[in-house]
């Protein structure tokens, strides 16, 4: 744990190097130093239909779906390692967000093999 998921909007592909993006990603969750980094598994998804606003914008969101029991500063210090990371990258990007959501345990499967 944590799955950092980013979806982006395909044109940024033609001025973006997303394995770069998704390297600085996992590096970022890496540096917050909240998770063992065996775990963290990182990937990027091509949106291919998308929407901005009321224009034809760029977007960056990155997901993260983590365990509970993080406080709210260990969050934000994820959020902006991984910005920090990937500030220079996404310079030039319309909207970037980042999220965080809690999986539930009783819910969570997972098989290792």
């Amino acid at each position: 744990m944590p799955h950092c998921v980013i979806e982006y909007s395909a044109p940024l592909a033609e001025v973006l190097a997303i394995d770069e993006l998704v390297r600085c990603v996992h590096q970022g969750a890496i540096a917050s130093a909240l998770f063992e980094p065996a775990s963290i598994k990182t990937r990027a998804l091509c949106c291919e239909h998308f929407a901005v606003g009321e224009a034809a914008g760029s977007f960056i969101h990155i997901g993260f779906a983590i365990m509970p029991g993080r406080s709210q500063a260990q969050k934000q210090q994820l959020t902006q390692a991984v910005y920090d990371l990937i500030a220079h990258l996404v310079a030039e990007v319309d909207s970037l967000t980042m999220n965080i959501t809690e999986l539930d345990h009783a819910t969570y499967f997972k098989q290792v093999s």
